[in-house]
């Protein structure tokens, strides 16, 4: 019945979730590019990128904040940004 559908989604969800983190690992690890991982699922890596676009200048036209995520991948450019900079003054 309803709980077994329920398990069922449930499992799914967790092996879609290790999609996702193989997915992102791929790419910051260099050997796969978010078009590349888009294309696996089914979708169109020029169309997600630009409603991602739209979403936030909307999101942001509204004052909302940006969704978690894009607070994340924004620090942890950041981060590497400046980590890079520091590696580089050692190098010189």
């Amino acid at each position: 019945g309803g709980n077994g559908d329920w398990v069922g989604s449930g499992r799914m969800a967790i092996d879609g979730l290790k999609e996702v983190q193989e997915a992102v690992m791929l790419i910051e690890a260099g050997l796969s590019t978010y078009e590349k991982e888009c294309a696996k699922r089914g979708d169109d890596y020029q169309e997600i990128f630009a409603q991602q676009v739209r979403e936030t200048m909307e999101r942001r036209a509204a004052g909302l904040k940006p969704p978690a995520w894009a607070a994340a991948a924004f620090e942890s450019g950041l981060r590497q940004s400046t980590e890079e900079e520091k590696s580089d003054s050692r190098a010189a």
